[in-house]
């Protein structure tokens, strides 16, 4: 994962501090980072050093089926004086298994740009 801005998002022009939301189906809801946030100046890229995970789902499969899991990943921007501003917002369908795809994730300016990694793998138990 990585995460890229172009753009000033605080007034002062200081820094913006950026969080994932993750809605999958029913009542999962994810946050990405748990605590605190990511900041960044403009011009400045985040990317992660380890494997980061934004969503994690186990999903039962029969080896002759295939299913689709819709998820919808936000990306806000947070401010301390004002409700926090949605800067980019896409549904992303996750068949099951799928090879590993690379999709970015921005806003309608292209200002800020996050490539995220979508895997889908089989696991047996």
């Amino acid at each position: 994962m990585s995460l890229k801005t172009l753009k000033d998002y605080d007034i002062l022009g200081w820094r913006g501090e950026f969080y994932f939301k993750c809605d999958g189906e029913k009542l999962f809801k994810a946050r990405w980072p748990n605590k605190g946030v990511i900041k960044l100046q403009r011009n400045q890229e985040f990317t992660s050093k380890a494997e980061m995970s934004l969503w994690t789902q186990f999903k039962t499969v029969r080896a002759d089926q295939s299913i689709i899991l819709p998820i919808k990943v936000i990306l806000r921007e947070k401010d301390p004086l004002k409700k926090d501003f949605t800067v980019a917002e896409q549904e992303f369908e996750i068949r099951l298994p799928q090879p590993t795809e690379y999709v970015i994730l921005q806003d309608d300016k292209e200002k800020t740009k996050a490539k995220l990694r979508i895997q889908a793998t089989r696991t047996r138990y």
